[in-house]
């Protein structure tokens, strides 16, 4: 150093100082063991579901009838993996930062509900369980898909807004 009036005390308290002056200011919030568990449940369920859509698209398992993928839904269910893949980023994001969580989980709440009500109606004649079991236990437990959805946006604890105290 350059300086040498500066000793190894004087740089210890000024680093002090500014450390406990950063550490003031940290706003993380922790959130309880039921959102956790309840939040990875949906990263894993989606991730499956995913992994499982992309599995059987490419002929990696036989299915009993692969045939309803020629049919237009390979397209459609594509297009909503690949979505599902990019609101689910959004949601681990927002859930780092804990900034925006409940707005991206709200949308996903949307989309999940959304694309339950599509496979139900518009693909309800060539969708039997007995064709497609891999993705029929997904369209079964849907429900229960949504309604974790649904429980973490209500405990998620948002940011609490720091008092400065004079």
């Amino acid at each position: 150093m350059k300086n040498k009036k500066i000793n190894d005390l004087g740089l210890s308290t000024i680093l002090g100082n500014a450390s406990d002056e950063h550490s003031n200011d940290k706003k993380y919030v922790v959130q309880s063991s039921t959102f956790r568990l309840t939040f990875s449940f949906i990263n894993l369920y989606a991730l499956i579901l995913m992994a499982l859509f992309f599995i059987i698209k490419g002929n990696l398992v036989e299915g009993i009838n692969n045939n309803f993928l020629e049919t237009g839904f390979s397209s459609v269910l594509n297009a909503r993996a690949i979505l599902l893949l990019l609101l689910l980023i959004s949601l681990n994001i927002s859930a780092y930062f804990n900034y925006g969580f409940k707005y991206v989980c709200l949308i996903l709440l949307a989309y999940m509900i959304n694309s339950a009500i599509d496979n139900a109606v518009l693909f309800s004649g060539f969708m039997h369980i007995t064709d497609r079991p891999y993705f029929s236990a997904f369209s079964a437990t849907r429900p229960l898909f949504i309604i974790a959805l649904f429980w973490v946006l209500l405990i998620h604890k948002d940011n609490k807004k720091a008092v400065k105290s004079v």
